[in-house]
């Protein structure tokens, strides 16, 4: 039997320029030019503003005039980490940062365009973490997927062990104040009488 092959999805084209929205100065506004060859062809330009608790959206065109909606940010699924073209070839590539609708791939808002990849990392870990939304990656099959493992709200790491105490030291961690005294103080074992406190 042969194997059945998955067809390549089309590669996603980005052919505006550069976006870069500070996720720690709410509300933030961002002026996103259409990439879509249709919405060009009229003009179209996104104009969001991006609170804590709700996306404002007005896209507006020349011919068609503006079209205004408002989202709570609950209606999004997380902030997703994506890659886009510069050319059909794909040998520019462009990473997006893009607050993910939950139902209308349209409502989608980009919020950070970089053409080097340069500091995108930090900005999609913030923009998850100001706005309390899991962080998301594309697959090669344009599938979304959840970067880190959660249960609710809570973001679930690996269990990490727990350094003990060093058998070899008998004196206490810097933590606890290190004063050079052994553990167990000899005058409180020969004389019994309350050692100096450190």
């Amino acid at each position: 039997m042969g194997e059945t092959v998955k067809p390549q999805m089309p590669r996603k084209r980005w052919i505006s320029g550069e976006v870069d929205a500070d996720p720690f100065h709410l509300p933030q506004r961002i002026t996103i030019p259409a990439n879509e060859i249709m919405h060009r062809l009229f003009g179209f330009i996104r104009f969001a503003v991006v609170h804590k608790d709700a996306v404002k959206v007005t896209d507006s065109s020349p011919i068609l005039g503006p079209f205004v909606w408002d989202e709570p940010m609950s209606a999004f699924r997380g902030v997703a980490l994506r890659v886009a073209w510069r050319d059909k070839k794909g040998g520019e590539p462009v990473v997006l940062v893009q607050l993910v609708h939950r139902r209308d791939e349209r409502r989608t808002v980009t919020l950070h365009v970089s053409f080097d990849g340069a500091d995108v990392a930090a900005r999609w870990r913030s923009w998850g973490r100001v706005l309390g939304l899991p962080l998301m990656l594309e697959d090669r099959e344009g599938d979304l997927q959840m970067a880190e493992r959660r249960l609710g709200s809570l973001r679930i790491d690996t269990p990490q062990p727990h350094a003990g105490a060093n058998p070899l030291s008998a004196r206490r961690p810097m933590t606890f104040g290190m004063t050079g005294r052994p553990r167990i103080w000899t005058d409180r074992l020969s004389a019994g009488t309350r050692p100096s406190a450190y």
